[in-house]
């Protein structure tokens, strides 16, 4: 890794450890009955339920990205997250910062795109919901490190709960406004994560994700994390993620952390 990688990681688990440092003394001070988190990193997919109504939610990290062409990327993802109640909320997301480095070429860097979700939760019973998150995506990145164009995205939730075990299917797309030559507008995506807890702060998930556009391939994704919960308000998650396609294998090594940081109403 080089020293400015190193600074980065750095600089990324300060920030994580300052976050859940500040929850933790927050939880402290607090009633009881104080809401907990709702982690959707670190998976691709997400749950159909909603963070705490009238709290301002927020998620971020680092992570590090080799791909198969030797491209080394660093980023800096965030997600901030509203609910208005227990079935409708906002999301917001993206990347604070990316650093891209082509084997052989000169690197990028420079903030991500963004895009700004609706989501809605139909609860079924207790124990399942589905949900849907529906927005767009504004091309605030360099044009070597995003779209370039407004895209608009769409994805169908399932959530159920087996006893402890957790699970979360979602199914969707993304239209491109500006596509590859030949390459379709559309980019279907799918993923499935497991979670199951150890014990009151420990955790595990899995899920196994995937992409298809036709005319620019596909891609599947294999994921795996720890979760740590040291308070009420912060979620820890660490963990690896590698690319399945025979063409060759992506890797990715990542850390972050789920932060309730105020509330709202």
């Amino acid at each position: 890794m080089t020293p400015r990688r190193r600074a980065f990681a750095r600089c990324g688990a300060l920030c994580v450890l300052l976050a859940c440092g500040t929850a933790r003394a927050q939880d402290a001070s607090a009633a009881d009955d104080s809401p907990s988190v709702t982690p959707y990193r670190p998976t691709v997919s997400d749950p159909a339920t909603l963070s705490a109504p009238g709290w301002v939610e927020l998620e971020s990290g680092v992570a590090f990205v080799r791909d198969a062409d030797a491209t080394r990327t660093a980023s800096v993802p965030y997600l901030i997250k509203y609910a208005f109640d227990a079935d409708r909320g906002i999301l917001i997301g993206g990347d604070a910062w990316i650093d891209a480095n082509p084997r052989g070429a000169r690197g990028t860097h420079g903030v991500g795109d963004t895009f700004v979700e609706w989501k809605q939760r139909f609860a079924v019973d207790e124990h399942s919901a589905f949900g849907i998150e529906a927005g767009a995506v504004a091309p605030t990145a360099p044009d070597a490190l995003g779209n370039g164009k407004p895209a608009y995205v769409a994805t169908g939730i399932y959530s159920v709960d087996f006893g402890a075990t957790h699970l979360d299917l979602n199914a969707g797309g993304t239209h491109f406004t500006r596509n590859a030559p030949h390459a379709s507008a559309w980019q279907s995506a799918w993923a499935a994560a497991v979670s199951r807890p150890f014990n009151d702060t420990f955790g595990a998930t899995a899920e196994l994700s995937g992409s298809a556009q036709r005319g620019a391939g596909h891609a599947h994704q294999l994921l795996g994390a720890i979760t740590y919960n040291p308070a009420r308000r912060c979620a820890l998650d660490a963990g690896l993620a590698y690319g399945l396609d025979r063409g060759g294998h992506s890797r990715e090594i990542f850390l972050g952390a789920t932060v309730l940081v105020g509330r709202l109403r």
